[in-house]
């Protein structure tokens, strides 16, 4: 196992959640730094939890009756699909407001302060995208932080991404495991709206694909928009996504090449099965769908269509700010690396509804 490069900051709940992937390997120093984290800042970062819910839970919990800040814009697609991209877009908008890496990676005590530290701008491990405390980010690792049940608990213990990838829609939980879910993705998302302004959220992450149905129920009014890319690109870039991630954070042993590529091969169906469900029940104008290699060659017309089946209001397209960042993505371009030819195969057979 290669040496940590990362920690992500876990509550004692989080942790918990942890602990039925079994032991840990690792140095005498790794192992004393992690009980470190687990006895000695997890209950630190439990207490900050506690006391940001106790000073804010009255503000947070009244946005549930104001119809303009309950109103998320979610955006799904698989991983490597392009949600990053338009998530950096949309919350250009100064309509919205959104989950911060700062926010996120410290979401214990990000209304109390933490979440406003910018820090210098970083690579992304999969990518060459540039990101800093105060740049857009998904809020799953938020989620996985305060103890919600998550996908990326995976991150640590890569064998079990499987087992991890089954968690990520909450009507598959245990009910203390729902409600708990359902009780921290609301106080999350409403405590950025709270700091955003009481704006809507834009809010982005692959899991929540598999989702759509429960927080369709959760905030009724919420809206989204699913972003497709070409399947054999995006199954690569996925598989070098996850093993990138897992050179960052993992704790436990490694997942062989061939097993991680037949786990995103096989949980992409599961996970588009679960939106199709939900998307065939929400009401017209409440989804809208994005094609990544239109929105990247012919940007404005794909983002006034999403704008027009959403019902938002369009001013933001027209802006100078739109048209500098546009015109600064022209010089980036996306690695565009195909599977290996067997499993290009594969992918053509078992994702052929998603060409």
């Amino acid at each position: 196992m290669q040496n940590e490069k990362a920690v992500l900051n876990l509550n004692s709940a989080a942790w918990r959640n942890l602990a039925r992937y079994g032991e840990t390997k690792g140095s005498e120093g790794q192992r004393r730094g992690l009980f470190v984290r687990r006895k000695v800042i997890a209950p630190l970062l439990s207490l900050c939890g506690r006391m940001q819910q106790g000073l804010f839970r009255e503000q947070v919990q009244a946005l549930s009756s104001d119809a303009a800040a309950d109103r998320p814009v979610v955006i799904t697609g698989h991983w490597r699909s392009g949600t990053t991209h338009l998530h950096t877009l949309l919350s250009l908008d100064p309509q919205f407001t959104f989950p911060t890496t700062a926010s996120c990676m410290n979401p214990h005590a990000f209304m109390l302060g933490a979440g406003k530290v910018a820090g210098a701008a970083v690579k992304r491990p999969m990518d060459e995208v540039m990101i800093a405390g105060d740049s857009p980010q998904e809020d799953e690792f938020a989620l996985l932080a305060m103890g919600a049940r998550s996908p990326y608990e995976a991150l640590l213990y890569p064998r079990h991404l499987a087992d991890a990838l089954s968690l990520a829609d909450p009507d598959d939980l245990s009910e203390p495991e729902r409600r708990a879910w359902q009780e921290t993705f609301l106080f999350f998302t409403r405590a950025t709206s709270l700091l955003g302004g009481k704006r809507p959220v834009v809010l982005k992450s692959p899991t929540h694909t598999g989702r759509v149905g429960t927080i369709a129920a959760l905030l009724p009014q919420a809206r989204f928009v699913m972003i497709r890319r070409n399947p054999q690109e995006v199954f690569e870039s996925t598989f070098r996504m996850w093993r990138s991630m897992f050179d960052l954070y993992a704790l436990g042993p490694p997942l062989a090449d061939d097993g991680l590529r037949q786990v995103i091969l096989d949980n992409r169906v599961v996970m588009e099965r679960k939106f199709a469900a939900a998307a065939a029940r929400l009401p017209a104008g409440r989804l809208a769908y994005v094609d990544y290699e239109r929105l990247v060659a012919d940007p404005l017309p794909e983002l006034h269509a999403l704008y027009q089946t959403l019902g938002l209001d369009s001013s933001f397209l027209h802006t100078q700010a739109l048209a500098d960042k546009l015109e600064r993505d022209r010089s980036y371009t996306a690695r565009r690396a195909l599977p290996p030819a067997d499993w290009q195969r594969r992918v053509e057979k078992v994702w052929t509804e998603f060409f």
